[in-house]
């Protein structure tokens, strides 16, 4: 439908599914509250906050033409949202979805007193108010998708006016100004809707015949019905400059974001879901991946592995977001360690490590590497191992986080209260809030590494245009059906028991005379003697771990994952699995099915389930 003609260059209109026609309706005003920008030009150093992706075109392709953003794999558990502004009442039920260009040349800047820095800025919005009514909200507010326009940077004067047909928005530094169209009104939609397979947010720009530039925002809300506004005239991007040959539209922002006024939206602790960013530029070659963000509205998610990423039915970026699980500081390509201890790669494979002692996990280049010292589970557990502590190479800065709780930076052991973030000399960024520390290098490069009772679960991004990733994490190119021995030679998994330890994982132990982790406490150094899953424990300690990962929301093909983890480190282990996504490959053993007394298990067809196994019913 987005490419079907209007019956006018400007204006409201629905549609209905499957017809392919039209219809011109009345358009309404659009909402007082600005979604606001983020004015910083450097990436923002939110720990999570949901923002921090945008898509780019491929180097050669043209510029943007359209782009749509959708929504894969959401969890429905509980699912909820609220906004949450800086300042004012919080706003039940209200959110944003926002579709933002990057910052333009547009011809209403030769009026700013400081042309080279004002710019255009585009954002295709739906915004769904669920304020009034009360909480619970009987009487939900009307949505509206609209277009709104921005000229940034207008005038360094706060006390200067906007130009004619152009509003003030609030900054006490300087003059911003935002316009917007005409919008369509559409019923409350719930938060929910967001899991229905074709709810759809697009947004493009095209020239008519007479030159005339028109942005039109187009909306399905995934039931059938689709809305379209469409306005002209009112910003003019410029061509591109010699100085600045990227001023086109290059880039996307989308995301669920809070309703306004840099408003951030929360959602329920189960919450999580993939976000898909399609574009149009001319070129089949997926969009590049960059760890930042244009908008100054956010959310409470954090990013997490995205599981397999479907190259149809158009270019595309995907990424996972949740409130709970193995999260990094940046989203475009992400590993994580969890547990005790389980790898999940930066090509999409999954195998468990059960060694001790020093390991490279990560290595890009000269200039980022992480290590772990992993502790053996103890005298009850054998054969089992959690990360103990961490360290980190940042360009010229040495960090480590031992045992969980002792910062040292640079080989000084160092006080960061939660709350607190500390900037060093060469640009990386340490950010604690409770048991969470961020680290992150200028490239994008981060770790997020909690720290648990006795154990740490990181979370490990690098940036765009990263070389190629080594170590455990690391895949041959990044083909999930193989790992690296280090210096050459790449082993199909799943791998047997000798050539996992004694080939692949000896290969990528740290001596120590080139460990980072020297100022950590010491740990046994050794191989487990033999592979330990969830099927080694008892079955009463099975059934019991099994059934409060259960009733955490834990997917079914984590159960086992999660148990042994519950069995081994205790009930809040479960957390870091809540949204977790299926990896591309999971090289570690199906294990025998354990059932509940007086339940059906999910892996055998209608059974009856007994202290002794699953039954067929009848059987």
């Amino acid at each position: 439908m987005v490419k079907v003609p209007r019956p006018s260059a400007q204006g409201c209109f629905t549609a209905a599914y499957p017809e392919l026609v039209w219809q011109k309706t009345g358009c309404v005003a659009p909402p007082s509250a600005p979604m606001a920008p983020n004015l910083e030009q450097a990436p923002r150093r939110d720990v999570g906050g949901g923002i921090g992706i945008v898509t780019g075109r491929p180097t050669g392709a043209g510029p943007i033409t359209r782009a749509s953003g959708s929504f894969e794999k959401v969890n429905q558990q509980n699912l909820s949202v609220t906004s949450v502004p800086t300042d004012g009442p919080t706003m039940p039920g209200s959110y944003s979805f926002q579709l933002n260009t990057n910052h333009l040349r547009v011809q209403e800047c030769n009026g700013s007193p400081t042309a080279g820095l004002c710019r255009g800025w585009k954002q295709f919005v739906f915004a769904n108010d669920g304020t009034r009514g009360g909480n619970p909200n009987p009487d939900p507010s009307p949505s509206r998708l609209y277009v709104e326009y921005w000229l940034l940077h207008y005038n360094p004067d706060p006390s200067q006016p906007c130009p004619p047909g152009w509003t003030e928005a609030p900054d006490d530094s300087e003059t911003h100004c935002s316009r917007k169209t005409d919008a369509i009104q559409l019923p409350y939609l719930p938060i929910q809707s967001m899991a229905k397979p074709a709810l759809r947010l697009d947004g493009s720009v095209a020239k008519t015949a007479d030159g005339q530039e028109t942005d039109t925002v187009t909306f399905n809300d995934g039931s059938g019905r689709i809305y379209s506004s469409t306005g002209a005239g009112i910003l003019h991007v410029l061509p591109p400059d010699p100085q600045e040959p990227a001023s086109e539209w290059t880039q996307v922002e989308f995301n669920v974001f809070g309703y306004g006024h840099g408003s951030t939206a929360k959602f329920n602790p189960e919450a999580s879901f993939n976000v898909r960013t399609t574009v149009e530029d001319g070129s089949p070659v997926r969009p590049d991946c960059q760890n930042f963000g244009f908008s100054s509205e956010r959310n409470n998610l954090n990013f997490g592995p995205p599981g397999p990423v479907p190259s149809s039915p158009a270019p595309a970026v995907v990424i996972n977001e949740s409130v709970q699980g193995p999260a990094a500081a940046s989203a475009c390509r992400i590993a994580a360690v969890i547990g005790d201890t389980h790898q999940y790669t930066f090509g999409g494979l999954f195998y468990d490590f059960q060694a001790t002692g020093d390991f490279v996990e990560a290595q890009a280049g000269s200039t980022f590497e992480v290590q772990t010292r992993k502790a053996p589970g103890g005298s009850t557990w054998p054969n089992t191992s959690v990360n103990r502590s961490v360290a980190l190479r940042m360009g010229n800065a040495r960090l480590a986080l031992c045992d969980g709780t002792r910062l040292v930076v640079n080989g000084t052991t160092t006080s960061l209260p939660t709350g607190g973030s500390l900037l060093l000399p060469n640009g990386v960024a340490i950010d604690r809030v409770n048991n969470v520390y961020t680290f992150k290098d200028p490239s994008g490069n981060s770790v997020r590494a909690t720290a648990n009772t006795g154990y740490l679960d990181l979370g490990i991004g690098v940036g765009p245009g990263a070389p190629t990733v080594r170590g455990l994490l690391g895949n041959p190119d990044d083909d999930p059906h193989y790992l690296e021995v280090k210096g050459g030679g790449a082993l199909r998994v799943p791998l047997s028991h000798a050539d996992l330890y004694d080939r692949f994982g000896n290969s990528w132990r740290v001596s120590p005379s080139a460990t980072l982790l020297q100022p950590c406490t010491a740990v046994a150094v050794g191989n487990p003697t033999a592979p330990f899953y969830a099927g080694n424990l008892n079955q009463n300690t099975r059934l019991w771990a099994q059934e409060l990962c259960r009733t955490r929301q834990v997917a079914t093909l984590w159960l086992d994952t999660c148990a042994l983890d519950v069995g081994v480190l205790g009930a809040s282990a479960a957390t870091v699995y809540v949204g977790l996504q299926r990896p591309d490959v999971d090289a570690n053993p199906v294990q025998p099915p354990v059932c509940i007394p007086g339940t059906t298990h999910p892996t055998c067809p209608t059974p009856t389930c007994s202290p002794a196994g699953c039954r067929r019913a009848g059987g």
